[in-house]
């Protein structure tokens, strides 16, 4: 069970104050679970998954990515951030490279992630974030059956990179050249690649304002999650998984793509039949607490809140949203695994298959990410301009596996959401204290 943690907001933040010095800071996840609130109201049998898989440890390689507009300084043609990269294979405590980094650097989007890995080998190139462009992408789960699906996973990204080719379209890979760039062997490598030929696509092609929004960002996820159905769907496999005990059968996906170091889509994603995804908290107020400007030392949190009980009821994240108050720190949204502070009133537990998106404006919009992929749900894609993003991609020649219009081919039986029919959107920019 990999664990990250992401920060983009509209002041830096050290990486040091980020990722090593909070009381659970992503160093100490290697070992230690901070789960609040994750079992509260569930029943035994999704109580005992995921306690198994918050026994698993990430020992298998460290990444961080951070934003930097170092580049503009010296090369014309560079506009606006692009993302820095660091990965280790080596023991993230007492890493001195990662330390000495993190001690002299800060950024205003900040990734990092430590890998538990699901198969061999242990390598750099394995670690996440990976980047692309401007892009970075990182993940914790899994792509069920990917060793029996993978060839057919590369087989569609050649169909899009084919078609990005042909049209010389803009690309986020070098030379448009989608399958070459792929250098390790994870389900998430592969996840990523094909998530960004579809953006890419969709930029090039959208016939309204949304190149390079957040609603191009969903709808490459969209596409990419139906991808991976349609494919699953051929070999049987995933949630497609035929026969008795297949209820818990599929793919999991809390993903984090971050676009410019202002940008960001997140999502907690499970279509099993049954069960809970992985966990994934937000915090739009931690920051503050975080920043040795204005605490140089980490308050500690009150006695009255028990911060190791699993079953304490804390806020979703809807509820979070509903309180916020702005802080010193301005507009910033954290969001990791597990918290990485012990106040738990800075946090919000994502509700299932919910997906959170960060705009240029600074503004945060809470999707149910499930109804795209129920029947009777097409208009969800109008209100979102999708169709006609998705009639313009048909126009140009088809690929082997075509983009569907509406509604994916093979819709879910995804379990009812408490966000269901969802949405809502917060302004961050409102005054400061």
């Amino acid at each position: 069970m990999c664990r990250w943690i992401v920060y983009v907001g509209e002041q830096s933040l050290m990486l040091e104050d980020l990722l090593i010095r909070p009381d659970h800071s992503i160093v100490k996840q290697v070992s230690n679970r901070f789960l609040p609130g994750l079992y509260y109201g569930l029943e035994e049998d999704d109580k005992e998954e995921l306690e198994k898989q918050a026994t698993w440890i990430n020992v298998h390689g460290f990444g961080v990515g951070w934003y930097t507009d170092t580049l503009t300084e010296f090369d014309p043609s560079v506009r606006g951030m692009q993302p820095a990269q660091f990965r280790t294979i080596a023991p993230i405590s007492t890493d001195l490279a990662f330390k000495q980094l993190c001690a002299h650097t800060a950024s205003s989007c900040t990734l990092a992630h430590i890998r538990d890995a699901s198969f061999p080998p242990v390598v750099e190139v394995n670690n996440h974030p990976f980047i692309y462009g401007k892009y970075a992408f990182m993940h914790n789960g899994s792509v069920d059956s990917f060793r029996v699906i993978r060839f057919d996973v590369m087989k569609r990204i050649f169909d899009l990179q084919t078609k990005v080719q042909k049209y010389q379209y803009k690309s986020s890979v070098q030379d448009s050249n989608y399958i070459f760039g792929i250098l390790g062997n994870t389900d998430t490598e592969h996840l990523a690649t094909l998530y960004f030929a579809h953006l890419d696509i969709i930029n090039a092609e959208q016939p309204y304002s949304g190149a390079d929004s957040t609603d191009a960002l969903l709808l490459a996820l969209i596409l990419t999650i139906a991808d991976i159905h349609t494919i699953q769907f051929k070999h049987k496999v995933g949630p497609f998984t035929p026969g008795p005990g297949s209820e818990r059968v599929g793919n999991a996906l809390n993903l984090c793509i971050t676009d410019g170091g202002v940008q960001m889509v997140v999502s907690r994603w499970r279509d099993a039949k049954e069960g809970y995804p992985r966990s994934l908290y937000l915090s739009l107020t931690a920051g503050e607490k975080l920043n040795r400007k204005y605490f140089p030392v980490l308050p500690a949190p009150t006695d009255s809140e028990d911060v190791d009980n699993t079953d304490v009821k804390i806020d979703s994240v809807r509820e979070l949203v509903a309180r916020y108050e702005p802080t010193r720190q301005g507009r910033h949204v954290i969001v990791g695994s597990e918290p990485c502070t012990h106040y738990v009133q800075d946090w919000g537990l994502f509700d299932q298959n919910q997906c959170v998106t960060v705009n240029k404006a600074r503004k945060l919009r809470i999707i149910n990410l499930a109804k795209f992929f129920q029947h009777g749900r097409e208009h969800e894609f109008k209100q979102y301009h999708f169709t006609e993003v998705l009639d313009e991609i048909a126009k140009k020649e088809r690929s082997t596996i075509s983009p569907k219009i509406g509604v994916p081919e093979h819709t879910i039986d995804l379990p009812e959401s408490k966000s269901d029919a969802f949405e809502t959107e917060l302004d961050l920019d409102a005054p400061k204290k």
